[in-house]
């Protein structure tokens, strides 16, 4: 993508900070009325894409899927984008099961198991009562489901310790149980758990970053390589790294809450005290570049085995039908630092723990096709839902709302929240800003570069 790189002044109202998902759903909202700081030389923040020896990868691996008809008209209004049958599975002791396993566990096939399973689940009740995750999985599924995949799988990911987690974010990320009635996204517009047969989305035509680089075209004006350094609310001016300051009316911001504080002088130690008590999991991406193409039909796998390195292995060459055309395929394994191969771990060590898994599994056949690896760690992966991350953020937005600053996006709002919903929430905040704008200043309200029906 061109850096397009601004050298002139900045005369807009408001400075959205970081071009990812949320930034550009703010900007796009907001018109001319804003100008977007990235720090990096493109855009999409977690949702880049990387290519290596031909092969295409995006961090952490994604696809298209909203409740929002706005958010879906505006991306495929920016792009082309193909639409397939999402294929995921679960591998544990040593078989396949579709998934997500809670509503598939009756293709076990150990009798004892699936009876287990049943049985939990027909004794499982209060589940809305739970008082942190880990009592909601016991509550929600029983112990025969829990014991096999939801606790092991749960804590490869966050760790031992399940109950500091609380249980708001669970009906919009963990299935409900097989014969659930839930109502659906498209009825609710709230995010629920993509099913294993969800139609999902990703460009027809390169990466998943792909499409924030479309819609990156549509911001009036995007400065990269623009590292914010300070912000000072009494004289409402802002500094970068390349040594310019630029005044502003108001900013919304995509920073990790705790980094964004650091930038402003004079935050209440309160606020302070709380927000560095927020929990982020860092990810590591092991990236493996097949020699050839490899044929199968799976798109995820999710994994408990604690023997197998990673709890998820993405398959992002069948993500798209020209990605399967490819000359080399790539396949990413992601673990989080609670993984007993963590970042400690020397890459050629880990490397090979990774293959040895995808061996065992079989989603390889052999150690030969990887050509090249690279090792991509991700400090800032997925936002902790803690039982205090409410009321701090909480704490943290009101006081920074009072200055005019406003925080949206996986970290500005410590949310896990997928890219859509990221772009959703911040073009609503844009339109939100742009309405009361227009309300104060008596003026009709500016048109957002991207009209969205």
């Amino acid at each position: 993508m061109d850096s397009r790189l601004n050298a002139s002044k900045i005369k807009a109202d408001t400075i959205v900070i970081g071009a990812g998902p949320a930034g550009l759903g703010a900007a796009l909202a907001l018109g001319d009325s804003a100008t977007v700081l990235e720090s990096r030389e493109s855009v999409g923040g977690l949702c880049s894409t990387l290519t290596l020896d031909g092969a295409i990868f995006d961090l952490g691996g994604h696809s298209f899927h909203t409740p929002h008809p706005e958010i879906r008209h505006l991306v495929f209004s920016a792009l082309e984008m193909e639409e397939q049958n999402r294929d995921a599975w679960c591998w544990l002791n040593g078989e396949w099961v579709r998934y997500p396993f809670q509503q598939h566990f009756s293709e076990l096939a150990d009798p004892d198991s699936r009876h287990a399973c049943q049985i939990g689940l027909d004794a499982a009740g209060g589940w809305r009562e739970a008082a942190n995750f880990d009592e909601y999985l016991d509550r929600r599924f029983g112990r025969g489901i829990t014991e096999l995949f939801m606790r092991p799988y749960n804590r490869k990911l966050w760790g031992a310790d399940l109950t500091r987690l609380d249980t708001e974010w669970a009906a919009e990320r963990v299935a409900a149980p097989v014969d659930s009635t839930e109502t659906s996204m498209s009825e609710s517009r709230r995010r629920s758990p993509i099913p294993r047969e969800a139609v999902i989305a990703y460009p027809a035509k390169g990466g998943f970053g792909e499409i924030f680089q479309a819609l990156a075209k549509r911001v009036a004006d995007l400065r990269l390589r623009q590292c914010v350094i300070s912000i000072d609310p009494k004289t409402l001016t802002l500094r970068t790294t390349n040594g310019e300051t630029t005044p502003w009316s108001r900013i919304i911001s995509t920073l990790p809450l705790p980094a964004l504080l650091r930038l402003i002088p004079n935050v209440p130690a309160a606020i302070t005290s709380a927000v560095s008590e927020l929990e982020a999991l860092p990810i590591t991406v092991v990236m493996l570049v097949l020699e050839g193409r490899y044929e199968t039909i799976r798109q995820r796998i999710y994994c408990p085995d604690e023997n197998i390195i990673g709890h998820k292995v993405v398959l992002n060459h069948n993500s798209s039908r020209w990605l399967r055309t490819l000359p080399r395929h790539g396949i990413q394994v992601e673990l989080s630092d609670f993984n007993r191969f963590n970042s400690s771990t020397d890459t050629k060590s880990l490397v090979n723990a990774v293959v040895a898994g995808l061996l065992r599994m079989g989603v390889i056949p052999s150690a030969d096709l990887v050509r090249r690896n690279t090792v991509f760690r991700i400090p800032f992966g997925y936002p902790v839902q803690t039982r205090s991350r409410n009321n701090t953020v909480a704490l943290a937005q009101n006081w920074l709302r009072e200055h005019r600053i406003y925080t949206v996006g996986r970290f500005g709002e410590w949310a896990y929240i997928n890219s859509d919903e990221a772009l959703y929430r911040g073009h609503c905040l844009g339109m939100q800003l742009a309405v009361t704008e227009s309300t104060q200043c008596g003026a009709p309200p500016r048109q957002p570069a991207a009209v969205v029906r």
